[in-house]
């Protein structure tokens, strides 16, 4: 089988492929029928690509310079079958690549929501963490007073919250915590001494506020701001 060379971009005819390749017209022209690159009516020009898959198909026995037609069918068809192969091959690699890509996009938006509910979480903790920083600042237990001031609830001062926690059955007429409050760890009563203008000495209760105790009396306040 004689070399065939294609320069640039030159189209040949079959007949001039056959000639020179040195193979029949007709065979040339079958192989050329078979690739679908052919249209009745029209002279059919081959591209240098198209003349080397025909060239490649033809690679089997030859017999006294002509070709077998059944044996150069049957490799083209496989050279054919070689190229579609390489093309299928191509394409479910890009749809892999795509829906990689996809599945790439998809993680991309699940993270950014997370992080978006993770920021509104945190804004929306931003005044409890505050409030627990000012409790954990302060002493082991503090007055109402304070707690009215750490609280800082409108309308909310010492008075008020005396009168809600009694209301409440929390503290009794004196402002003391009943035992059961006192339990759970809310408040803590100490004694006090004072002397009057008489230079009398007395001595009262007063009741303090544990840290775990002022997030109890806000809560309550707050779900009765709520209602």
């Amino acid at each position: 089988m004689n070399e065939l060379a294609i320069h640039g971009d030159k189209r040949m005819t079959l007949k001039e492929i056959a000639e020179t390749i040195g193979a029949a017209y007709s065979t040339v022209a079958a192989y050329a029928q078979k690739a679908g690159w052919t249209e009745n009516g029209k002279q059919t020009l081959l591209n240098e690509k198209q003349v080397a898959i025909i060239l490649e198909a033809m690679k089997t026995k030859e017999t006294g310079g002509a070709f077998h037609r059944d044996e150069a069918g049957s490799t083209f068809h496989n050279v054919i079958e070689g190229i579609e192969t390489a093309q299928s091959r191509a394409i479910r690699i890009a749809v892999l690549s795509q829906r990689q890509k996809e599945i790439d996009r998809q993680i991309q938006a699940e993270l950014e929501s997370e992080i978006a509910e993770l920021k509104a979480k945190t804004e929306a903790d931003r005044p409890k963490v505050e409030f627990f920083d000012q409790v954990a600042d302060s002493k082991d237990a503090i007055s109402i007073r304070e707690v009215a001031a750490i609280l800082n609830i409108p309308g909310w001062g010492q008075n008020r919250i005396f009168f809600f926690l009694r209301e409440q059955g929390i503290l009794d007429s004196r402002n003391i915590p009943y035992r059961e409050y006192q339990d759970r760890g809310y408040f803590r009563v100490i004694q006090q001494k004072w002397t009057n203008k008489e230079g009398d000495t007395h001595v009262s209760l007063k009741t303090l506020v544990y840290q775990r105790g002022v997030d109890f009396i806000r809560r309550l306040i707050q779900e009765r701001v709520a209602a």
